[in-house]
């Protein structure tokens, strides 16, 4: 009787989940493979992925009473890293061989791809066969992922031209004509007041919010004005915040209190100026932080929106990496999500970068009640 096989492959580095059923190891007999690699050539372009091929031959011992169907399939590590079992896009799943054909010798071929533009340099191809719910490794062979072409960097253009402009879709949040007043103070150096000026209004208007102004002064938490700029009080840890004051009011009815309303006296967006800010054209390499999606998020929350779970087609995710980027539902990415559109994946991020989720650092909205008002 055959035994059921299932190989679950999920995303860029997210792992693959094997039916671990509870089957002696001996059950699906015991396997001999060999796993040869191509050395794969040099991309054409900056964000050209490249295939990999290789010669897979595998052969099984068994009983066929007791099932011989099983799976090839290849995962990818860094060459100083240890085979796994974690299957991501940088690797190959193969066919079920039955309990038919299952204890017959097989060859395959193994293709996958590889962005240079993510990582390049050695890495370390791993042949497994999985089987009556175990996975056996077979074969190891090392390759290297050859660099990306190297381009000069284009210039942002004056007037804004290389940014999104398209308005924010209600999926995405809610739209409102605030007005925000642009502080022009603690602009970094690498940022550059015009182009600051250029991305925070396109932002701006993405979400409705109606321009006020230009002003030199800092942009200051109680001061009552609402002002969108940069600020040396902006927590360590966090690439922005957004602070909201609000008063609260409330009513007595039937011995309880309970609240009836809540209106906005102050709204403002504070930027860190200490931080590797990207400001275009084009995403972000994989050392640097994308200042428009940065503003694009606390400009949401300037509008009223809330933050989303990470790999959702948003800007309003509770954090951002280096590298990562959101300016459009068909634009964005994010490491380890596999629903980031594929065409546009760090698009001039730099070759041997190694991704990081974790080097995320968090955006921010901080809402006080700054007064509470007992209505009769």
């Amino acid at each position: 009787m055959a035994r059921r096989l299932t190989l679950l492959t999920c995303g860029l580095a997210t792992a693959v989940a094997l039916a671990v059923a509870a089957a002696p190891a001996t059950a699906a007999g015991s396997f001999q493979g060999t796993l040869a690699v191509t050395q794969p050539s040099a991309p054409s372009g900056a964000t050209t992925p490249v295939t990999v091929t290789a010669a897979v031959t595998l052969s099984q011992q068994c009983d066929a009473s007791s099932g011989c169907a099983y799976q090839p399939f290849v995962t990818t590590v860094a060459a100083s890293s240890a085979c796994t079992t974690t299957l991501t896009s940088a690797g190959w799943s193969g066919p079920v061989f039955d309990d038919a054909s299952g204890a017959q010798p097989q060859q395959a071929t193994a293709q996958w791809q590889e962005r240079p533009w993510i990582y390049a340099g050695p890495k370390r191809a791993c042949l497994y066969a999985v089987a009556g719910g175990q996975a056996a490794l077979l074969a190891e062979a090392t390759y290297d992922v050859p660099s990306a072409p190297t381009t000069p960097p284009a210039k942002p253009d004056p007037n804004g031209r290389d940014l999104v402009r398209s308005a924010i879709p209600r999926s995405v949040g809610v739209r409102r004509a605030y007005a925000y007043t642009l502080s022009t103070a603690n602009i970094p150096r690498s940022v550059g007041a015009k182009r600051y000026a250029v991305i925070a209004k396109v932002a701006a208007s993405r979400w409705g919010l109606r321009l006020a102004g230009t002003t030199t002064r800092a942009t200051r938490s109680g001061d009552r004005r609402d002002y969108v700029g940069f600020a040396k009080d902006v927590p360590s840890v966090a690439l922005g915040v957004t602070r909201i004051r609000t008063i609260r009011y409330y009513r007595r009815e039937n011995g309880r209190t309970r609240v009836v309303g809540e209106r906005v006296v102050e709204r403002d967006l504070s930027l860190a100026v200490n931080v590797p800010w990207w400001v275009g054209p084009g995403p972000p390499p994989a050392d640097k932080v994308d200042l428009q999606t940065v503003i694009v998020h606390e400009l949401g929350h300037y509008a009223g929106n809330g933050h989303v779970a990470n790999c959702t087609n948003s800007p309003m995710w509770t954090g951002l990496a280096p590298g990562e980027w959101w300016y459009s539902r068909a634009n964005w990415f994010q490491f380890g999500c596999r629903n980031a559109p594929g065409a546009t994946m760090a698009t001039t991020a730099r070759a041997g970068a190694t991704p990081n989720r974790a080097a995320a650092r968090p955006l921010l909205v901080q809402r006080t009640v700054v007064r509470r008002v007992l209505l009769p």
